[in-house]
């Protein structure tokens, strides 16, 4: 028996349409019966929508941290390329480059020190000086190397050691009492005589040091010329007193007294001890000997004690007063002192003698104060007399005799009744210097150093 009810298929030809809303009816322009929104009302609400999701826009940060999500691992792929290549750079290269420049721009400034001749191949070098870093570092022990810098060769003089160093912005830097070996004396000599003559003198230094920068360690090159105030030629040197021993001790000293020795310069110097000529132009008076001599910045006042060649003067006499013939017409005694010997624990110190055996010091002294330093040196003894001295100089005359016989002998006038002049005496040549004026002065100069007495 057939079913009452036939099953109808799904996809039956005769089954109404579905409107595009979803009800079921004939194509038609009927409206469908089944339920449906309408469309312009749909359409309406995903519009609201878009406008509201654009009306919020993400912020820098949002739009940093969603690009960064997304590419976090190139960059950080790029960013170890980067590192491996720079970290390499940054150590061996860029670091040592501004330790180096740092380096580079140290003053090194000689706020003080001192040279002290030891022996003939010896000094003590004390050196002051300063280092500024911006930061702080450790330095270790450094050799410094001393050189000329105008000598075409590089050739080292001394060497000196700083210490290990702790710098950080403005720190002293000490060396004391360092014996140090002469390496080169001709090149020694040689900034020698420049701190003899000069009113500043140039000090180069070369080194390498090692720079520690907390873990960091790297090499950094020295190299400096340094200015320092020298001795300029001894400017202001002078003698001061003179003080005449009669009889002469044993060992021949007949004088003693004090003179000044000026170091205009920054550095002091030890000479030990010096013998110095005593000149009248070309005619040697004597010799004085100053021991121990250390030179502070500024004057010094050392003692001496030497021997003046007496007997010596009256056969010379022409030749000295031709040679003071300018000093004493101002009133004065020009003494010429050249060093003759320098001398530490016996031993003669050559890269000073070869220095100051060719420099003349020059001390001019009034005529009248050196009269009375004579002359008071033997009113302050009772040992003997001035009249003792001046018969053991000129014989059995007195002083004035003695000059007025020597000026008689050696004076003449020409044939044209010019005024007369000293005769020439070999090897001193011709008497330029007036008589009568020399007579007068020398005569007052007495009077008044008597005067005094």
């Amino acid at each position: 028996m057939a079913s009452k009810f036939q099953e109808q298929s799904h996809f039956d030809d005769s089954s109404p349409p579905a409107s595009v809303h979803g009800g079921r009816g004939n194509a038609g322009t009927e409206p469908s019966n089944a339920p449906g929104r309408n469309s312009d009302e749909s359409s309406s609400d995903d519009h609201v929508q878009e406008k509201t999701a654009a009306a919020a826009p993400l912020t820098k940060r949002q739009k940093v941290k969603r690009h960064c999500g997304r590419f976090k691992w190139w960059y950080l792929g790029v960013g170890l390329i980067i590192l491996i290549i720079l970290l390499p750079l940054i150590f061996t290269k860029i670091v040592p480059a501004i330790t180096q420049d740092i380096v580079n721009n140290q003053k090194l400034p000689i706020i003080g020190g001192t040279f002290q001749a030891l022996s003939p191949t010896e000094l003590s070098v004390t050196l002051h000086t300063q280092l500024d870093t911006p930061l702080a570092a450790d330095l270790d022990p450094t050799t410094l190397f001393i050189y000329n810098k105008d000598t075409p060769d590089y050739s080292p003089f001394i060497n000196i050691t700083l210490p290990k160093l702790h710098v950080d912005h403005k720190t002293p830097v000490v060396v004391t009492n360092q014996t140090v070996k002469v390496t080169n004396e001709t090149e020694l000599v040689k900034w020698f005589n420049e701190v003899f003559d000069m009113p500043k003198v140039e000090l180069s230094v070369k080194g390498k040091t090692t720079v520690h920068l907390g873990a960091l360690k790297m090499s950094a090159n020295i190299g400096k010329t340094i200015e320092a105030g020298a001795l300029n030629s001894l400017e202001g040197f002078g003698i001061t007193s003179l003080r005449l021993i009669y009889p002469p001790q044993e060992d021949g000293t007949n004088i003693k007294g004090t003179l000044n020795l000026p170091n205009s310069g920054v550095l002091t110097l030890g000479l030990g001890n010096l013998t110095l000529d005593l000149f009248s132009g070309d005619v040697k008076l004597g010799f004085v000997n100053i021991y121990e001599v250390v030179l502070p910045p500024g004057n010094n006042t050392r003692n001496y004690e030497g021997q003046l060649y007496l007997k010596e003067l009256v056969p010379n006499l022409g030749a000295i007063l031709d040679s003071q013939s300018t000093p004493l017409a101002d009133g004065n005694i020009e003494l010429r002192a050249r060093g003759n010997a320098t001398m530490v624990n016996g031993m003669h110190i050559g890269y000073v003698e070869q220095v100051l055996n060719k420099k003349t010091l020059v001390a001019t002294v009034p005529v009248i104060k050196l009269l009375s330093d004579v002359i008071s040196s033997f009113s302050a003894s009772g040992n003997a007399s001035l009249s003792d001295l001046l018969g053991d100089t000129f014989g059995n005359s007195t002083f004035i005799e003695g000059l007025l016989d020597h000026w008689n002998s050696t004076m003449t006038t020409n044939s044209t009744g010019s005024p007369p002049m000293f005769k020439r005496s070999s090897p001193y040549g011709s008497r330029t210097i007036k008589a009568p004026a020399t007579k007068s002065l020398l005569k007052m100069g007495l009077k008044m150093a008597l005067a005094k007495l």
